[in-house]
């Protein structure tokens, strides 16, 4: 992608965040599966003292965005956390199923519960 491209995705990503902060948009949850090399990682190992080995490495977060678009961004280095833009590998929504987000739960606490439901299954986590 030529530095055009990218520049036209993000101005394209930008207005679409402007127009969902005007309104009230309910946000997507995500995961992205991570190289096990992020292990080697001191603050990630450190998050995640229960992690089971051979278990995967992944990242949760949440987007107005679709989470493809989500996972395009990381993987552009647009304003991405240092886990999913090193280390990202592929968008595992699959990894969702099971969990039963509630509505009455702010954006914020769901990100969070779905790290710690993820995490007590041996998964290693980040969220931020």
């Amino acid at each position: 992608m030529d530095d055009l491209e990218r520049d036209q995705k993000i101005l394209l990503w930008q207005n679409k965040a402007r127009r969902a902060g005007r309104g009230r948009k309910r946000r997507n949850l995500y995961v992205i599966t991570l190289d096990p090399e992020v292990l080697w990682d001191r603050d990630f190992r450190q998050q995640n003292p229960g992690y089971i080995e051979g278990m995967p490495c992944v990242y949760v977060g949440m987007t107005i965005h679709e989470p493809g678009d989500r996972f395009e961004q990381h993987m552009l280095g647009y304003r991405s956390s240092k886990y999913p833009h090193r280390f990202g590998v592929e968008l595992a929504q699959e990894l969702l199923d099971g969990f039963a987000a509630n509505a009455e739960v702010p954006d914020a606490e769901q990100e969070a519960a779905l790290a710690e439901w993820l995490r007590r299954q041996g998964f290693a986590v980040w969220q931020n």
